[in-house]
């Protein structure tokens, strides 16, 4: 395979998408970022399925570049990330097998006594953990993790102070079907308020339930809105996402779109689509600027006989 650089891809954006998006950064190898947290400072931090390498990026620099924070140990590859204070973190990790993880493991990033050398910590273990995913803080209790398992069809609660985990939510709408092409059931998840909001790629739903504010209890599981997928689309489906102070949901929607989800369900194309190679396998979504801006991650991929690293586009949402 060859690989395709930095200043080809963006070429390859189509008219449409090319005003919306600039390409800010792109590995120079098959590194898939998976997703992504803003810190105070502005920069972003990606996860990855990498060697378990957690990278920091400062989206504002002339030439941003992905630098290196951790390799985080007794892990293969890094998938949910969470703010639990100011600028400490929390990541998933694992070793990464074919639809399933061994050594699901909690780790906290901490940056509030050395903004450029975080502590590492562990702080959990979920040993009944199948495929860790999605994963967010409560607001009131931010050492109080959810957690989306991708396979168990569940929402693991972790406290991080105790170690603790256990499964707090089990339902078909969070998982994948028996007989699914795409054995991954719920994946991106958030907290907003009082409601837990996720996606799950099998079903193809955005959906939310209220929850409690220790992340013990939810209500009733009401579906916003299923996928849209035009004719003969049969890859698209819903990974990660952001949601803004409207309550508008950005998601990424693999192989090359960026979906904007009303409240009402209502659900357009806002980046990427049709023939624009603009996100290659869109991971996650940032919101920025007063929600002005978007920060989208990739996994990249192979497009016509090229090989694309994992990328981080800025997509303008609004003026």
């Amino acid at each position: 395979m060859r690989f395709n650089p930095s200043l080809s891809l963006a070429m390859l954006a189509s008219a449409a998408s090319a005003h919306l998006t600039t390409q800010l950064f792109n590995f120079t190898g098959s590194i898939n970022i998976e997703n992504s947290e803003l810190r105070p400072n502005g920069n972003i931090l990606l996860t990855t399925f990498y060697k378990a390498h957690l990278y920091t990026l400062n989206p504002q620099s002339r030439n941003p570049k992905a630098e290196l924070v951790a390799t985080l140990p007794g892990a293969t590859a890094l998938t949910g990330i969470a703010s639990v204070g100011h600028d400490k973190f929390a990541v998933v990790g694992g070793v990464r097998g074919s639809y399933h993880y061994d050594n699901e493991t909690i780790y906290t990033v901490d940056f509030s006594k050395n903004a450029t050398n975080p502590t590492i910590q562990t702080v959990a273990h979920i040993p009944d953990a199948d495929m860790l995913n999605g994963m967010a803080s409560m607001p009131s209790q931010p050492h109080i993790l959810l957690i989306a398992d991708a396979r168990l069809g569940s929402i693991f609660r972790v406290d991080i102070t105790t170690g603790i985990s256990k499964v707090v939510l089990k339902n078909n709408a969070l998982a994948a079907p028996a007989n699914s092409s795409m054995p991954i059931g719920i994946n991106g998840l958030q907290i907003v308020g009082s409601n837990v909001y996720f996606t799950n790629s099998a079903l193809n739903i955005f959906a939310r339930a209220s929850v409690s504010e220790d992340g013990e209890t939810f209500g009733q599981i009401q579906v916003i809105a299923r996928l849209e997928r035009e004719a003969g689309d049969t890859e698209s489906d819903w990974d990660d996402f952001a949601i803004d102070d409207s309550g508008n949901a950005y998601v990424a929607q693999p192989p090359y779109s960026i979906v904007k989800i009303s409240p009402d369900g209502t659900q357009s194309v806002i980046g990427g689509g049709g023939d624009s190679l603009a996100f290659i396998g869109p991971t996650s979504v940032q919101i920025v600027s007063g929600g002005k801006l978007a920060y989208v991650t990739t996994r990249g991929g192979d497009e016509g006989g090229v090989s694309y690293g994992g990328q981080v586009v800025a997509l303008r949402l609004r003026e």
